[in-house]
């Protein structure tokens, strides 16, 4: 078989996985929720993907003489390809290069469709585009970075549609590389999930034209559903505004030291933190799966929505601070079950486990805790954004193996 058929083959399963997941997602909620069979026609679908899928690799196999590779999954699939079929195959390369420039430009911001960083990359994915034809592609230097997946436009798309395979070290150099090209907010908006394709969910990873391949976790089988956040009445729900806080500073607060994992963070103050009106200071720092640790303030949502990532691991203390009143927290841990209770910046949770946080509760402490209240929520998978609690409610469930995607917690003086 050509390497362009080949790669035909691969595009065709890159452009059916989305819907087909999408429709077993609904099918999967109807059967949970009223005991729907599934439909013959989606289970047909899936029996001829799954066939498609051992064709292909056996394909792959073939044409590589080797079976000591099993792809679990697309991505699998693509890095088992740039193996056996590299890209020195000069017919192919333009049609490779193509195919990235054109995920590139499908790619939009889900909230600003004017998003001036990405905005500048589609700009640079439309020149390239034009060039590609009177270039040289073993002379043209941004082609050829193109071609080895060196090219700033490479860690985008890679960043976009396999950013949770990366560990922190690999997201942290892929994210370095995306500030000094486009500015911060573009990597910060990809870690929120704010970047997808026009043409719905992932794009069809292609980068790699000669890419690393970077080891896969172990999948997760659930069924993720998410719902859409419902709204309630309650006067301390607000719109969320995400923090663009990538990399702070160590956290000091007129030379005092905060404690974060158990292990204080010394330094100087580099000025005194903002507080809305009406509110106290707080920071929040959480540890999320595939993307690390990630610094937050009282009353932003701290964590990802829609991305299947679990919280592992939070801590959080009241800044700067309020003499004789402190913030206790919990949680509920995977296989573990509740933690002890940790106060002011210790860690609760097993960062780089693989241990979901399933709930939480936080309460205030000291001579002057009679004095405020403390609110906060989570996003939980299959139930979406859950009724504000507080002042040491459990937020979250119990035994049900449904993981808590992000935070958001807010101290407030009584009225």
């Amino acid at each position: 078989m050509a390497t362009d058929d080949l790669q035909q083959h691969l595009n065709s399963l890159g452009d059916r996985y989305p819907k087909l997941g999408q429709a077993l997602e609904q099918a999967a909620k109807a059967l949970k929720d009223s005991g729907t069979p599934i439909s013959e026609q989606l289970l047909q679908g899936l029996i001829n993907y799954n066939r498609d899928f051992a064709n292909f690799q056996q394909k792959l196999q073939n044409r590589g003489q080797t079976t000591a590779v099993v792809a679990r999954s697309l991505v699998d699939l693509q890095q088992l390809y740039q193996k056996v079929a590299p890209a020195t195959d000069e017919g192919a390369i333009p049609q490779q290069v193509l195919s990235l420039l054109e995920q590139i430009l499908r790619l939009t911001h889900s909230e600003q469709k004017d998003f001036a960083p990405l905005q500048q990359a589609h700009k640079q994915a439309q020149q390239l585009k034009q060039h590609i034809s009177q270039a040289d592609l073993k002379s043209d230097p941004q082609l050829k970075a193109l071609v080895t997946g060196q090219h700033p436009l490479n860690i985008l798309l890679n960043l976009v549609n396999s950013g949770d395979q990366l560990n922190d070290e690999q997201w942290a150099k892929s994210a370095e590389i995306l500030d000094n090209t486009f500015g911060k907010s573009l990597g910060v908006a990809i870690s929120r999930g704010k970047i997808v394709s026009q043409s719905g969910g992932s794009t069809t990873t292609q980068p790699p034209l000669n890419v690393t391949a970077v080891e896969r976790p172990t999948a997760n089988p659930d069924i993720v559903i998410l719902e859409e956040p419902t709204t309630t009445k309650a006067p301390s729900d607000v719109i969320i505004v995400p923090s663009v806080e990538i990399n702070p500073q160590p956290l000091t607060i007129d030379g005092q030291n905060i404690v974060f994992g158990n292990t204080a963070i010394v330094g100087q103050p580099t000025g005194k933190p903002e507080v809305k009106p009406g509110t106290v200071g707080l920071r929040v720092r959480v540890h999320l799966q595939g993307l690390g640790d990630r610094d937050f303030g009282g009353g932003e949502y701290a964590g990802t929505k829609g991305q299947g990532r679990r919280l592992e691991a939070f801590q959080m203390a009241i800044n700067p601070p309020i003499p004789g009143l402190d913030i206790q927290y919990m949680a509920h841990i995977a296989q573990v079950g509740d933690s002890p209770t940790a106060s002011n910046g210790q860690m609760v949770g097993e960062p780089g486990q693989n241990r979901q946080i399933e709930g939480f509760a936080i309460k205030l402490a000291g001579p002057e805790a009679p004095k405020y209240d403390v609110f906060y929520n989570a996003h939980i998978q299959n139930k979406g954004d859950v009724p504000v609690c507080s002042n040491g409610q459990y937020c979250g469930t119990r035994g049900q193996s449904l993981r808590v995607e992000g935070i958001k917690v807010w101290v407030e003086p009584k009225k």
